[in-house]
C-alpha cells in the first residue's frame, strides 16, 4: 500500500511539473481586477507568450490593465515605461494603450486585437525606455485604464518567454486655452488684454503667470509678465522709441509646469503708436482752473493799473501784487496735482 502511495505522489508531481506556472504578474486581467495606480509611484509587471495564459483569446494576446485616478478632458499624462527586448531579436514584445469607458464585457471589443502604433498604441525602441505622452479624450472618474500587452501564441514549452516591464505615471497636466483678441494698433504705453480658460471653458485659476513677447523690425524685442484674475490678463506696455510706427507681433503664452500644459495664443500683429498721456485727474483739473482764473484776474488788474492815475493806480498795483502771490501758490498746487 505504501508503495502505491509513493508512486501516486510521484505521478502527481510529474503532472504538476508538466503544467507551466502562470508568468502573468502585476495589473489585472480585466477592468474589474485592474489595480488603481498612484501618480508618481513605480510599478512592475510581467507578461508572457503562452497561448493558454492569454486573456484576449480572439487574437491570442495577454493584456495587463492598470486603472488611473480621475482625469479630465484634454489632460496629458506621461507614462515613463521600460521593458526588455525579445531574447531572439532587438525589437520589443510589449506595447502600451490607454482606453476609457470600458468594463469586463466591452474591453475586448475596444482592445480589438491591440495596436502598437500611434495614436491608438505606443511601442518601445532603442534602449527600451520611453516617456510616452497621452492626451485624455474624456473626463472620467473610474474607467480609464493603461493596457500593457504582448502576443501570446506559443504552445511549445521550449519557446516560452516572459516579458518583464516597469512604469510610473506622472500626474496629469491640465489644458489651458489662451485668447488674444485682434487689434490693429496700440500705444507704446498702452495695455494689451488677453483671456484664459480651462478645458471646461471656465476661467483659469487666478494667479497663474503669463508672458507677452513683442517683436518688431530690426531685432527689437520686449517681454512682459502678468497674472490672471478671473480669467483676464492685462499687460502694461512700455515700448521703446525704436518700436514707434513699427508693425509688431504680439504673442501671449505660458510654459509647462507640474500642473498645466504649455499654452500660446495665436500671434497678433499691430502698429505701435506714440505714447498716450494720461487724462488729468479731477484734482488736477480743479487746481489748473483755479490758477487760470487767478492768471486772468492778475492780467486785468495790471491792464487797469496802467491806465489809472494817482491813488487808484497804486491800489490796483497793490491788488495785482497780492493776486500774483496767490497765482504762484495756485500754480504750485496745480503742478503737484497734475504730476
Amino acid at each position: 500500500m505504501r508503495k502505491v502511495i509513493v508512486v501516486a505522489a510521484a505521478l502527481l508531481l510529474a503532472l504538476l511539473a508538466a503544467v507551466p506556472a502562470s508568468a502573468f504578474e502585476g495589473g489585472g486581467r480585466s477592468p474589474s481586477a485592474a489595480p488603481l495606480i498612484a501618480y508618481g509611484q513605480h510599478y512592475t509587471g510581467q507578461l508572457n507568450n503562452h497561448r493558454e495564459d492569454a486573456n484576449y483569446t480572439t487574437g491570442e494576446k495577454e493584456v495587463a490593465l492598470w486603472r488611473l485616478p480621475p482625469v479630465s478632458t484634454r489632460d496629458t499624462v506621461v507614462v515613463n515605461w521600460h521593458a526588455l527586448p525579445f531574447t531572439h531579436s532587438t525589437s520589443y514584445p510589449i506595447c502600451l494603450m490607454l482606453v476609457q469607458g470600458v468594463n469586463d464585457f466591452s474591453w475586448g471589443s475596444t482592445f480589438n486585437g491591440g495596436s502598437c502604433y500611434e495614436p491608438a498604441g505606443h511601442a518601445l525602441a532603442g534602449s527600451g525606455t520611453a516617456a510616452t505622452s497621452i492626451t485624455i479624450q474624456n473626463t472620467d472618474s473610474s474607467a480609464t485604464y493603461l493596457e500593457f500587452w504582448s502576443r501570446a501564441e506559443e504552445t511549445q514549452p521550449s519557446a516560452f518567454e516572459t516579458y518583464p516591464y516597469d512604469f510610473s505615471v506622472e500626474a496629469p497636466r491640465h489644458a489651458l486655452t489662451l485668447n488674444l483678441p485682434a487689434f490693429t494698433e496700440v500705444a507704446a504705453n498702452g495695455m494689451v488684454h488677453a483671456s484664459v480658460t480651462g478645458a471646461t471653458g471656465l476661467p483659469a485659476p487666478d494667479g497663474l503667470i503669463y508672458g507677452l513677447t513683442v517683436r518688431w523690425h530690426g531685432g527689437g524685442i520686449a517681454t512682459y509678465t502678468a497674472a490672471s484674475i478671473g480669467g483676464q490678463i492685462a499687460f502694461q506696455l512700455a515700448l521703446p522709441e525704436s518700436a514707434l510706427n513699427q508693425r509688431a507681433s504680439f504673442v501671449v503664452g505660458r510654459g509647462p509646469d507640474a500642473q498645466y500644459q504649455a499654452a500660446e495664443a495665436p500671434v497678433v500683429k499691430a502698429k505701435v503708436t506714440s505714447a498716450v498721456l494720461p487724462a488729468p485727474s479731477s484734482a488736477c483739473k480743479k487746481a489748473a482752473a483755479h490758477a487760470h482764473i487767478l492768471s486772468r484776474q492778475q492780467h486785468r488788474l495790471q491792464a487797469h493799473s496802467r491806465r489809472a492815475r494817482g491813488i487808484q493806480r497804486v491800489r490796483l498795483r497793490h491788488r495785482a501784487h497780492h493776486v500774483g502771490i496767490e497765482l504762484r501758490k495756485a500754480r504750485s498746487k496745480a503742478a503737484a496735482a497734475c504730476a
